[in-house]
Parts: structure tokens; sequence; C-alpha cells
């Protein structure tokens, strides 16, 4: 859990493919059917034989249920000394998973693919890492994990994220993909160090506790409809690797709203539709700049102008920059200064015509 998947993040179901979904019939609700975990049955899915609390015996660590169709678990109580739970793939519930939080020394609790719709269970004082990927939580507030690192909700029905009344202090990484937020807003956890958010249907980011961030290391958002970079700050001193891979950003001059973030290093825009040939490009003898990059190499067009924009930068999409990079940058800053300014003057002239002609329309109306 908490893999890092490099440039593109975890791997997106369907991405790039386009899926027929036939037409079905109503689907029926599925019948749940009373199942309990019994302690012969938990017995035998006993693992990881370690030390206990005391440090002064052996006993067995983990209880891994899955794929079992559980609907209750609370037997696993008699099992104290388990600090790791794996009850992914049954039919708990919140409540079922309630009665969990008795467990006096448990440390990672993870119930993906069950029933599960909501992550404010009640405080457990050593619980760590909680992984509820693949339930029905729509909404996300109130919870309350004092020592709490890790939250994984993926693949869930998420709209909401209301962090501000959540105990959350010690949580670093936070993984909400492919849920149906439409936008970056409200609290969040102040100790982040990863946020991933890819595959939802973001906009903006529209949030003043977010940019207050400063820890914050790692922010994936592929997968989304981002057309501006409005909303990141100064204070984001940490971030160091932004995704952004196949968003809607159509313009290089979006990423000058990026110079506020002193360190960052890794940027990934693969995906969006930037106007990559419209920037000059150097051709100079030998293959020095412009669309070739070191040993004759065809080079990503949009490197250069990102670095032109944000010269600390790193890598770009699977470019590590290079020295030949910077100079390339540095000697055609003027063109690329240019061709940006060029397209802020369009963009005013297109706003006039629209403001005009809107007029012209109400006056017509009005005679």
């Amino acid at each position: 859990m908490g893999e890092d998947f490099g440039e593109g993040g975890p791997p997106v179901p369907g991405e790039g493919v386009r899926q027929f979904r036939p037409p079905t019939a109503p689907s029926i609700p599925e019948v749940i059917k009373e199942k309990i975990l019994t302690f012969e049955e938990a017995s035998k899915c006993l693992n990881t034989l370690g030390k206990d609390e005391t440090g002064s015996r052996y006993a067995y660590l983990m209880i891994t249920a899955t794929n079992r169709k559980l609907t209750d678990v609370s037997i696993i109580l008699r099992f104290k000394h388990v600090l790791f739970l794996d009850l992914s793939g049954n039919y708990l519930t919140t409540d079922a998973l309630t009665v969990l939080t008795e467990m006096p020394f448990l440390i990672l609790l993870k119930a993906e693919r069950n029933r599960v719709d909501s992550a404010a269970l009640k405080p457990m004082p050593y619980l760590q890492v909680l992984a509820l990927n693949q339930n029905q939580i729509k909404q996300v507030g109130n919870i309350d994990q004092p020592l709490l690192d890790c939250l994984e909700m993926n693949y869930n029905d998420i709209y909401s994220t209301e962090f501000e009344t959540a105990n959350l202090k010690q949580l670093k990484q936070l993984e909400m993909r492919s849920n149906l937020l439409f936008e970056i807003s409200g609290f969040y956890p102040p100790n982040l160090r990863k946020l991933y958010m890819a595959a939802n249907k973001i906009t903006t980011i529209n949030s003043p506790e977010f940019a207050k961030l400063s820890r914050l290391e790692t922010l994936h958002l592929r997968e989304n409809s981002i057309q501006n970079l409005d909303g990141f700050s100064e204070a984001q001193t940490s971030l160091k690797y932004l995704n952004l891979r196949n968003n809607k950003i159509e313009k290089f001059k979006e990423f000058r709203k990026l110079q506020c973030l002193p360190n960052l290093e890794t940027l990934i825009v693969t995906g969006n539709p930037l106007p990559g040939s419209e920037v000059p490009q150097m051709g100079g003898e030998g293959g020095g700049g412009g669309v070739f990059g070191e040993g004759g190499k065809i080079r990503d067009p949009v490197v250069i102008p990102l670095l032109v924009l944000l010269p600390k930068l790193k890598r770009i999409n699977k470019t590590v920059i290079t020295m030949e990079d910077r100079i390339d940058a540095e000697d055609m800053e003027n063109d690329v200064i240019e061709a940006l300014l060029r397209d802020d003057e369009t963009a005013q002239d297109t706003d006039r015509e629209t403001t005009t002609t809107d007029y012209k329309q109400e006056s017509d109306l009005d005679g």
C-alpha cells in the first residue's frame, strides 16, 4: 500500500480503451446471507509469527480472512495479540467493522471490497494504516484516528471531503483515486506528504487550506478535467512531484502559475492538449536545439517551453533535463515569452469580440 508508481501512478482501469456496455436489465439487489466467522475458521487464518506487544512472547500477529462472504467477524476480538487484519472481499458493513475498534493493539486494518459506507470508525489508539478501497463511501468527515499514517479510499463514490472535523494530525498519505470529486476544496489534514486524486472529475483547485499544505511532496491529479492551474501557493515549499497527465490544459501560460512552487522538480503533463507546435523551435546545425535533443534524439516538444517557465525542473514527462536542454531553453527564452504574449493578446481579442457580440445581441433583443 502507498506504492509509488512513478510517472503515471497506478493503472486506471480501461484507460485509453473505449468500453462497450450493452443494455442490461435493471439490477436485482443481491441477497446477503448472514455468515459469521467462527473461532476455528479464524484460527486457520492466523499467520505472521512474531513477538507480541510485551516483546517477551511469540504470537501470531495477523489474520487474513479474505473472500469468504463474511458478515460478522466479532470473534476476532478473542485474538487480542493481532496487529494486522485483512478482511477484504467480504460483506462487512461499517457496523461490522466498528466492533473491531475494540482491538487493543491493531496497527493495520484492510477491508477492501466490502459494504462499508463510512471511514468514521471509533478511534483506535495504534492504528496507522486504514484501507477501505472499493466500498460504498460517499462523504468523508469526522475521522478520528490520532496515529493514522495512511488512509486509502480509492474506487468509492466520494463527492465531498470535509476534513475540518477530522483528527488526522499524523496522516501523511491520502488516496482518493476514482471517486466523484469535482474540485479540490475544503480542509485537508495539515501534515500530508502524498495526495493521490487521479481519475476523478476535478476541474478546479479551490481551497485556501490546500494551498497551506507546506509538507506536501507528491500530488497526483492525472485523469481529471483541469484546465487552469490556480490554487497553488508559495507556502507549498515541499512539493516536488506534480502529475497532471491527461487533463485539459491548453495553454503553456497556465504553468506560470506554478512558479510559486520553489522546489518543484518533476512535472508530468503528457496527454494535455498543449500547442507544442506553436512554440518556435531552434534548428541549428548539428541538431543542437529545438525538436532534437542530446545525441540527435527527438525531444518532447513541451520540454523547452516548460523549462523556460519553470527553470528549476529536473524532469518533464519522461525527459530527465540535461545541461543541453537548459542551454537551449535560455537561447529560446525570448521566443517562448513572445509566443505566450501573443496567446494572451489573442485571448483578450477573443474576449472583446465575445463581449461585443453579446452586447449587440442584447441590443437587438431590446429593439
